[in-house]
């Protein structure tokens, strides 16, 4: 089963503003949610990295455009997978 997780991104000190990264990751259970996004955890199969992105004050901000984005490409993989 595909998720969405999010996590702050580590941005060089002349990014101002607030930065997030937002990726796809794969688990096999989804009781069982990992802490973090990566790859060596045992609880996660795959990880797509989408990128880092501004957090600003509206919906039109480019975190929350990439956000849901991200939660429709998450439904399609699940679909996907399903059918298989």
């Amino acid at each position: 089963m595909w998720i969405v997780m999010t996590a702050s991104a580590h941005m060089p000190s002349s990014c101002k503003g607030r930065y997030r990264k937002i990726a796809l990751v794969e688990v096999a259970d989804p009781a069982d949610m990992p802490a973090r996004i990566d790859v060596r955890d045992h609880r996660v199969l795959q990880v797509i990295q989408e990128g880092n992105y501004h957090v600003g004050k509206t919906k039109r901000c480019a975190y929350q455009r990439a956000l849901e984005d991200a939660q429709v490409e998450c439904e399609r993989l699940n679909a996907v997978k399903e059918d298989a």
